[in-house]
């Protein structure tokens, strides 16, 4: 098992100096070390958990997105485990694949709605860059998860602003 924080720290609820140092840079976050708990808990009675990875989470308004591999989500989404990541968050449960492909993310962020583009934007002079979402308008009302939330992930999966256009 894969987790943001060591699997020592995990069952022993105490963070080693280079787990406390990602704390302190905000690197992990207290929902970060409250799922890493519960999945090495979880993992001593569900065998399938002792090879997911948990690459981070993010913590929302009422959301949190656990981001991890394809093949994982559908382990962390089986009702049973569900449930108890609900019971321990108190908030509604998003997977995310970890991916660099921003398209991707996207898709998978607003699965089901079809994603048209997502575009790099450079922003001159310093050439920063932004990334534009093309969404098409007739999915404006029907986005699984509120826009803020979208471009409040997109931007902190890749460090990057962003934004949802409707074309």
């Amino acid at each position: 098992m894969k987790l943001p924080i060591c699997t020592i720290d995990a069952q022993t609820g105490t963070l080693c100096r280079k787990c406390k140092k990602l704390y302190q840079e905000g690197k992990i976050d207290d929902i970060d070390i409250k799922l890493s708990k519960l999945l090495i808990s979880m993992s001593k009675s569900k065998q399938q958990l002792k090879d997911i990875v948990f690459y981070s989470s993010l913590e929302l308004e009422d959301n949190v997105i656990i981001v991890t591999r394809r093949k994982d989500i559908s382990i962390l989404s089986s009702p049973n485990i569900l449930s108890q990541i609900r019971d321990v968050t108190q908030k509604e449960i998003r997977f995310l694949e970890r991916t660099n492909d921003p398209k991707k993310l996207v898709e998978s962020l607003l699965d089901p709605v079809p994603v048209k583009q997502v575009s790099i934007i450079y922003i001159p002079p310093f050439s920063d860059k932004e990334y534009k979402i093309e969404i098409q308008k007739k999915y404006k009302d029907s986005l699984p998860i509120p826009e803020g939330i979208v471009i409040q992930t997109v931007a902190s999966v890749l460090g990057t602003e962003a934004y949802i256009e409707y074309v």
